[in-house]
Formats: C-alpha cells, sequence, structure tokens
C-alpha cells in the first residue's frame, strides 16, 4: 500500500514505506500532535504498533485489519472519557500592600 487510505471512521494510513503506516485521525489538523495515533511496522510475525494515543505504547498484532480496529476503540473510548483539557486559570498580579 502506497497511497492513504481512508480505513473506516475517522481513521487513515499513511505510508511510510512498503512496511510501515501512520494510523491518523483525519478529524485532526496534520500539524496538531494529536494527527497520529499509531506508527505501524510490519514484522515476520505480525505487526508491531506504537501506539501514540490509548494507555498500552506498545502492541504486536496479527493483521493490518486488527491495528485499525484498536485504532478505533481508542478514538471510541476518547470520546466517551469526561476528562477534558486543564481549565485556564486567570493570572492576576499580587494585591499590593494597603
Amino acid at each position: 500500500m502506497t497511497q492513504t487510505a481512508h480505513v473506516g471512521g475517522h481513521l487513515e494510513l499513511l505510508p511510510i514505506d512498503e512496511d510501515a503506516w501512520r494510523l491518523c485521525d483525519g478529524r485532526v489538523s496534520a500539524r496538531d500532535a494529536e494527527f497520529v495515533v499509531a506508527y505501524i511496522e510490519r514484522t515476520d510475525d505480525g505487526f508491531e504498533t506504537v501506539w501514540m494515543r490509548g494507555g498500552a505504547r506498545r502492541a504486536r498484532l496479527s493483521s493490518l485489519e486488527e491495528c485499525v480496529e484498536r485504532g478505533e476503540r481508542i478514538l471510541c473510548e476518547q470520546e466517551r472519557s469526561t476528562a477534558s483539557r486543564p481549565i485556564p486559570i486567570a493570572h492576576f498580579p499580587p494585591a499590593r500592600g494597603f
């Protein structure tokens, strides 16, 4: 696979070379760190995956389809999560003496 492939939902597989891909979230700008969901590399016994999102950082999966399915689950879990980015707190200079 040497072309970008939309693989379901919001995910895209972007080739790095013949045996490596980036699994990306098409809803996010390519300039955003959240764009890359995982790096995937074909090995002799499956696919080595380094996750940029989700809890586990490395996994060895048996097929490229399994990598995409896990990526979809990670995106769904993040969408359902109630966690959010920190809310900025306004900064006020220290009060001056009275």
